[in-house]
């Protein structure tokens, strides 16, 4: 009789029926092995033929597929909605950020070039050395050359503050839930 109650007041759950509290309550107790008081018994008595109808196992049947059809109806919209923040959020979000971070390590490398060119002056030939650094080559055509330190700094100093917005982001948001 215990299993069949823990299954009745399970679908009463699943239909989103009856004070969802007080069932899980109920449930949790009936799981755990323990009696439940008079009041609960009557309200059981009450809902279970009210939510799920007569006892024949045509009634159960039927139950159990409309709960069936709700969860996968639940698990639908959930994988829409996880489908939307991907697309809409994730993707674009990450877009973003590789786009910036190409952009950072381009610069540095073009920024960090006066170090970088005795360690290739070995593997490159020295005709071609300056166009391994294409920024330089800019910035040296346009006469100034300190524009690609300055790119640097400015996209050195961005991150951080980035990652602290980000960051304060993310506390926010585990603070509204």
């Amino acid at each position: 009789m215990s299993e069949d109650l823990i299954g009745a007041i399970q679908q009463i759950i699943l239909l989103g029926k009856g004070d969802q509290g007080r069932m899980e309550y109920l449930l949790d107790q009936l799981q755990k092995g323990r009696p439940l008081p008079d009041s609960d018994q009557r309200y059981l008595k009450i809902m279970i033929p009210l939510y799920l109808g007569p006892k024949d196992p045509e009634s159960y049947q039927k139950n159990a597929e409309l709960a069936m059809e709700k969860l996968h109806d639940e698990i639908r919209q959930l994988d829409d909605k996880v489908q939307k923040l991907q697309r809409k959020g994730f993707e674009k979000y990450v877009g973003r950020k590789a786009v910036l971070f190409f952009v950072t390590v381009f610069v540095g490398w073009n920024a960090l070039a006066t170090y970088i060119q005795p360690a290739l002056s070995d593997f490159v030939p020295s005709n071609v050395l300056q166009y391994v650094f294409p920024l330089n080559l800019a910035a040296i055509y346009v006469n100034y050359g300190g524009a690609v330190w300055l790119a640097f700094i400015v996209l050195m100093s961005s991150w951080p503050f980035i990652g602290a917005i980000h960051l304060a982001k993310f506390i926010a948001s585990r603070k509204a839930k």
